[in-house]
């Protein structure tokens, strides 16, 4: 609790610095620039030669320097620590209560006495307190004998006048650091949202993102956008023969092996569904599709994936390819559908093949009820 300022010449002029103190207090809610407008305030008007703020770092049982002006050499600036119970700050942080000392040699001598300014000859310490609980701590030192004499009770109404705003600000700086982490984990969980749990890669619910996007860019730019949708050959026979965990495996190295393929492009690969996988080709005519689908197919007949359950005696692919001006307003069947078709077409041609788009294709695709 702070004493009483007393009356006398001094008054007008310590309230007039008080109200300054209170109009910096509340100027914003950023705790060490707050801070450290009130110790420079407090060293303008005083002349005092070392004034400072420490905080209480209860969780590592520290206390921090958060402000401090200095007119002499001293071992303490922003972000010095020590220990709570050391030195006179240390003391007025455990029990908090004011401490002045009129003059050091009385008590230089003492275990506790921690001499930061080299030759501090006076000290008063003031605990920033709210509701009991000691929040920082105003430090003052000085060089002279009796340097604070009279000025405890301006300093600890300065206390009081902060103690508030320090809380403020640290609900503040926690409620923002907690909506920080928050937004960290919607994030997260909103990239996790948008991938494929087994194979990593973009899914699905990724994709249809990224086609109406590129389907968007490609009518306004009047360009053409190209689609393969990519299938396992033989997979069934795959997964029943081997079983579920080596069909798992099979996909992810397929998938692997597509993402490496495409790595430094701006071809962007999503798992579809199943075993089927897409991939979208910018600025691509269907030549261009083609060549890109046949030198996908080629690597994974390269690879030499062993499928002792199908003729070829080889994990191959299908590769459908489409391509378009998208019109204003397009939708994503307009490339899904003809490349469906293409890729049915190259099933039906004894698969690990390319086909391109035909309105034949399509219409015996549609005609098969596939």
């Amino acid at each position: 609790m702070a004493q009483r300022i007393d009356s006398g010449p001094d008054a007008m002029r310590q309230l007039a610095i008080l109200n300054r103190i209170a109009r910096i207090a509340v100027e914003d809610m950023a705790l060490r620039p707050m801070l450290q407008r009130v110790v420079d305030t407090l060293a303008e008007e005083f002349q005092w030669e070392f004034i400072a703020c420490a905080g209480i770092d209860a969780a590592n049982c520290e206390f921090v320097c958060e402000a401090v002006y200095s007119a002499l050499e001293t071992d303490v600036t922003v972000g010095y620590r020590r220990a709570l119970g050391s030195g006179v700050v240390g003391e007025c942080a455990i029990t908090g209560r004011t401490i002045a000392i009129d003059d050091i040699d009385d008590i230089r001598d003492h275990p506790n006495f921690v001499d930061t300014l080299h030759g501090t000859r006076s000290e008063l310490c003031v605990p920033v307190m709210h509701k009991g609980e000691v929040l920082a701590v105003l430090n003052a030192e000085s060089r002279r004998v009796d340097a604070f004499r009279g000025q405890r009770a301006l300093l600890e109404t300065v206390a009081d006048q902060i103690a508030g705003v320090i809380r403020a600000a640290r609900l503040l700086e926690a409620l923002q650091q907690a909506n920080a982490q928050l937004q960290d984990a919607y994030q997260a969980m909103e990239s996790l949202s948008q991938l494929d749990g087994l194979t990593g890669l973009a899914n699905r619910r990724c994709f249809d993102g990224w086609i109406g996007q590129a389907l968007e860019l490609a009518s306004a730019s009047r360009r053409s956008l190209a689609l393969l949708l990519v299938d396992v050959d033989h997979f069934k026979a795959y997964n029943d023969g081997y079983g579920h965990l080596a069909g798992d495996s099979c996909l992810k190295q397929v998938a692997s092996l597509l993402a490496y393929m495409l790595e430094g492009t701006t071809m962007r690969l999503a798992r579809y569904g199943g075993e089927e996988f897409v991939i979208l080709v910018p600025d691509a005519d269907v030549a261009a599709a083609l060549v890109q689908a046949e030198r996908l197919r080629l690597a994974m007949e390269t690879r030499s994936f062993v499928h002792r359950y199908c003729d070829a005696g080889k994990v191959t692919i299908s590769v459908g390819a489409a391509a378009c001006i998208p019109d204003p307003g397009a939708r994503a069947d307009a490339l899904l559908v003809p490349a469906d078709a293409a890729l049915y077409d190259a099933k039906r041609s004894g698969r690990n093949c390319v086909r391109a788009a035909t309105s034949r294709a399509r219409v015996e695709r549609q005609d098969a009820g596939v």
